[in-house]
């Protein structure tokens, strides 16, 4: 079972025999085995399986040592297959009419197929973003030179996604330089799509964090316009998002009117929609249409986001 993880048949006994705790030294392992140890040794110690204290030897507990070896060891047959597939796709001139859809499993070559779609962008790339994220939320280098490259972007946020630490500052910075950017409640999963033509939608791993990723990769026409029927189905619900534009990049048909004013100032007092309503001799529902409109000018999401931009601002 362990020669599928890259042990050698040595190197497999040698990590049995410690595993039973009657050999923790080098030569205790020679006079057990028959055999001189010592290279299996430094294969193990290569591998992280074992470690030495002094001159014996002890395991690394081996539920952590041996999952990590099996992450690291999918990691390079992830990497062997990709490399395979696209040394193939060279030969044969390109990918096939219909495309297919296949399965990759793990950060390593989630992240790395992510790369690889995003790069393949000439045109377009539509794409959900969602909890969890392995490490933080972190800035995406690719998509700020693709959009300088004149790809276009359009994105939805999961509302999540705004509670992380700099999240708002840096999705600012990327609808800054072109990026269309909405914000739904519960956005289903990761999705990257480029050009109509190659896509992937990718998944948590099962269990809590730090659980591996996986994800279905779809190439051609016919399976990726799957995915971008569910882009466009969440796309339509979705909010747009404007992060709190500075004052002078607001267009003046946006700059609240003397009515706007009036309803801010009664809502900042905390008078409830109804009341306001009432005492400006308005429909409830326009007061509500008015907030909603104000909110989505200045990139708010909350009334007291809102309130913030308000006062920030200077608007009453």
């Amino acid at each position: 079972m362990l020669a599928s993880l890259g042990l050698t048949e040595l190197e497999q006994r040698v990590y049995v025999e410690l595993l039973t705790g009657r050999a923790t030294t080098v030569g205790e392992l020679a006079a057990a085995l028959g055999a001189d140890p010592a290279e299996a040794v430094e294969g193990l110690r290569r591998h992280r399986l074992v470690g030495w204290d002094g001159e014996r030897l002890h395991l690394t507990p081996p539920d952590l040592a041996l999952d990590s070896l099996l992450l690291d060891r999918m990691r390079q047959l992830q990497e062997a297959r990709l490399g395979v597939r696209d040394w193939v796709r060279s030969q044969q001139g390109g990918e096939g009419k219909d495309g297919g859809v296949e399965v990759v499993a793990g950060a390593a070559a989630v992240g790395q197929v992510f790369e690889q779609v995003l790069r393949g962008a000439q045109e377009e790339v539509l794409g959900f973003d969602r909890p969890p994220y392995r490490g933080g939320y972190h800035d995406n280098p690719t998509e700020m030179e693709l959009l300088e490259r004149g790809v276009r972007f359009r994105i939805v946020y999961d509302r999540r996604t705004l509670e992380r630490p700099t999240a708002a500052q840096r999705i600012g910075a990327c609808v800054a330089a072109g990026e269309q950017a909405r914000v739904a409640a519960d956005v289903p999963a990761k999705l990257a799509v480029a050009d109509g033509q190659v896509g992937m939608l990718s998944f948590p791993g099962p269990g809590e964090l730090p659980a591996e990723p996986w994800a279905f990769v779809m190439r051609g026409r016919p399976w990726v316009e799957v995915l971008a029927a569910l882009f466009g189905e969440v796309w339509d619900r979705a909010t747009p998002l404007r992060l709190s534009p500075a004052a002078d990049e607001i267009d003046h048909r946006s700059t609240p009117t003397p009515a706007d004013r009036q309803i801010l100032s009664l809502v900042m007092s905390g008078l409830p929609d109804k009341a306001v309503a009432s005492q400006l001799g308005m429909s409830l529902r326009t007061i509500q249409r008015r907030l909603r409109h104000l909110m989505d000018v200045t990139g708010s999401a909350t009334r007291m986001q809102l309130g913030f931009f308000v006062a920030r601002h200077d608007w009453l």
